[in-house]
């Protein structure tokens, strides 16, 4: 307990006496298992995601191929007969490509109408690439709802819908007028992850040697940190045997390690001032180990049920927490004693603790009023933030989208009047649920319709009826554009819509069977299912980490404070993306997870250090100043050096990583506001103690 001091005289003389090997031990233990057990770091983004997609495994079954999809949008000053030209040649260089399978646009459109010819009348396919601007744009207004996904109806913006098997480059390409290029980047680059290796070293030096004057905090830190990362991914490997991590894990461990670290160090350095460096270690050890231990112990029952749900995405992350938490724990134990044992400070003062007594002055004296108001506000948005999440409309997870494509699949082992009749039934319900907010939906059903109609030998769609229109789909060569030899093709365009709505129906549809073939579609269905459970068992853990402290701290009260420190943050970043309308994700929700185990750590450590001295007697103002400069200048440290290095994360490539990083950095931010200046006034509030001893 808190008003417990470990004598650990026998083991810092231990740990003296045997430095050398103990620092040599976790260099060759590290070199070990990194040989032995090397973790394979997934070269695409959406692997990760995709490893536990459920439609996945149903395409894969299926042996249909995916593609990921991304969209050319070109503007034009003035449509004439040289634009069409370049536009039409630029349809041409895209399929030329390799690595594109398909190009979706105005220029892969077919017109069907109906030629008379001599008496005789034939059915007729005009492809929009042999029309002039003239003729194109008489057809084009004519039925303009079924291609605005493709052309505006000023004729001065085009979208290109293209569809590869590989990352392309358009350098090379002549695209007329202005243009964007819309595309999710998977693939991840290791010269940018190289790049944000050496920019949090470089962050982590500086940042050290301005606060600490010296260049051994900056040096012990990066190792604990490598040697941390190192064991905990080996650890992983051992634990699950999974191989495969992704790159946003490093910075789980990085986060935990880096600020666990600053705890040990800077209790080590500042105990320097009046005493030796072997009582810094005692001081170090006995002040710093035992809430250190709480706070694995807090990480690993909070996040523990993480570790039992059926998805290798969130058991891996959870797992980061956890080992990284408690391996970090180890080495701050054993490896920092036995590398700072060998240093000796001269420089000790900590010129801006000034900033620790200005904010217990100023906190001492709180306001109930407010308290009270402060808490009901965040305890009814937390309830609002459970209605949002769990009720049918799913507004937290409401993903608008505007002219985007989804291809689906349908099986088929012949081409008969049920199969068109069904896929049929299915483009009615499916414009019926969303009416407006759809574009067209392409299909063999919708081109035999049309094809019939055009064809006036026939009345109405029977199986004479669909033999013609299969012929003269062959005679076109549109055969392939709607079916292969064991599925056909559905292309549904998105007007404006909710595309999370969509999914979760196209996903329950009973209807026919429906298979995803786009990669960004799997990876949303994915993300969807994933972070609805991920969302759960966050609050699942808020609740297993409040009952803890309470547990620790043997106080009701506490079981409060733990449980509302940590859950203010991610409510009040709810409101941010609220206010922002950006829908809830897992990026979002991995970001919690980081932010949770920094969160954790700190509560513990305040409210350790706080019912200490105000045990053995100090007045709460000098218990709030000591617990500022004893506990709150390594949170700012280590909250200011996270913040840097994950907002740089913006700046990457991989779209995953840009959210994890803005996330993290927001939330890292909002958990250090809630440090200092949310939980000291609440620990003042639970506070028994007498006035003063």
């Amino acid at each position: 307990m808190y008003y417990h001091t470990p004598n650990i005289n026998r083991y810092v003389d231990q740990v003296v006496k045997y430095r050398k090997p103990i620092i040599v031990f976790y260099f060759l233990l590290a070199a070990l298992l990194a040989f032995l057990y090397q973790p394979k770091f997934l070269s695409s983004d959406e692997l990760f995601w995709l490893k536990d997609s459920k439609e996945l495994k149903k395409t894969n079954a299926q042996q249909f191929d995916t593609y990921d999809l991304s969209k050319l949008i070109i503007h034009i000053n003035h449509f004439d007969e040289n634009s069409l030209e370049k536009l039409k040649n630029l349809h041409k260089q895209l399929l030329a490509l390799q690595g594109v399978t398909k190009v979706s646009s105005l220029f892969s459109n077919d017109f069907i109408e109906t030629k008379k010819d001599d008496g005789s009348e034939m059915v007729v396919v005009v492809n929009s690439t042999d029309l002039d601007t003239l003729h194109l744009k008489k057809m084009v207004k004519e039925v303009h709802n079924d291609y605005c996904n493709v052309v505006d109806e000023d004729f001065q913006t085009f979208y290109f819908f293209i569809r590869t098997q590989k990352a392309i480059d358009l350098s090379s390409l002549d695209i007329p007028g202005e243009y964007e290029y819309i595309a999710v980047t998977h693939e991840i680059n290791w010269q940018v992850m190289f790049l944000y290796a050496f920019i949090f070293m470089l962050v982590t030096l500086i940042v050290f040697r301005l606060l600490f004057r010296n260049y051994l905090a900056a040096i012990g830190g990066m190792i604990l940190v490598a040697l941390s990362t190192i064991l905990t991914f080996t650890t992983i490997i051992m634990v699950t045997n999974i191989y495969t991590i992704h790159v946003t894990m490093p910075f789980i461990t990085i986060s935990i390690a880096l600020v666990d670290f600053l705890y040990f160090y800077y209790r080590w350095h500042v105990s320097q001032y009046k005493t030796n460096k072997v009582n810094a270690l005692r001081k170090m050890l006995n002040r710093s180990m035992v809430p250190a231990m709480w706070t694995s112990v807090l990480t690993a029952l909070g996040l523990g049920s993480l570790v039992f749900i059926d998805s290798d995405i969130i058991r891996l992350l959870s797992l980061s927490v956890i080992i990284s938490s408690i391996i970090g724990y180890l080495l701050n134990l054993t490896f920092l004693p036995a590398y700072v044992s060998h240093f000796e400070l001269k420089h000790t003062h900590v010129p801006y603790a000034k900033l620790g007594y200005l904010l217990a002055s100023n906190e001492l004296h709180y306001s109930k009023k407010y308290l009270y108001s402060f808490l009901t506000v965040t305890y009814l948005l937390l309830i609002s933030g459970g209605y949002l999440i769990y009720s049918k409309s799913n507004n937290l997870f409401k993903l608008p989208v505007k002219n985007e494509q989804i291809e689906l699949k349908v099986p088929y082992r012949e081409i008969d009047l049920n199969l068109i009749h069904s896929v049929e039934k299915f483009s009615n319900d499916l414009q019926e649920r969303f009416e407006d907010e759809l574009g067209d939906i392409n299909s063999l059903a919708t081109a035999i319709e049309n094809l019939n109609n055009a064809n006036t030998q026939t009345d109405e769609l029977d199986e004479e009826a669909l033999l013609q229109a299969l012929f003269y789909m062959d005679l076109y060569n549109l055969s392939d554009k709607y079916f292969d030899e064991s599925a056909i093709n559905i292309e549904i365009n998105l007007f404006d819509i909710n595309k999370l709505e969509l999914l979760e129906w196209l996903v329950n549809y009973k209807g026919i069977e429906l298979y995803f073939i786009d990669n960004k579609t799997l990876l949303g269905i994915s993300k969807y299912s994933q972070t609805l459970l991920l969302a759960t068992s966050l609050f699942s853990a808020l609740v297993i980490i409040g009952l803890i402290t309470g547990w620790i701290f043997r106080s009701i009260g506490m079981v409060f404070v733990g449980f509302t420190i940590n859950v203010i943050p991610i409510l009040w970043f709810g409101i941010i993306i609220s206010l922002l309308s950006i829908p809830l994700s897992l990026e979002m929700l991995i970001a919690m997870t980081i932010s949770l185990g920094l969160a954790s750590d700190a509560t513990i450590h305040f409210a350790f250090k706080y019912f200490r001295l105000r045990y053995f007697g100090r007045s709460q103002k000098h218990t709030l100043e000591k617990v500022f400069f004893y506990a709150g200048i390594p949170v700012i440290i280590g909250s200011a050096v996270l913040i840097l290095v994950f907002a740089s994360l913006y700046f990457s490539q991989i779209h995953s990583l840009q959210l994890i990083g803005t996330y993290s950095a927001i939330l890292i931010l909002l958990s250090l506001l809630t440090d200092l200046f949310v939980l000291p006034v609440m620990l003042l509030f639970v506070d028994k103690f007498q006035t003063e001893r």
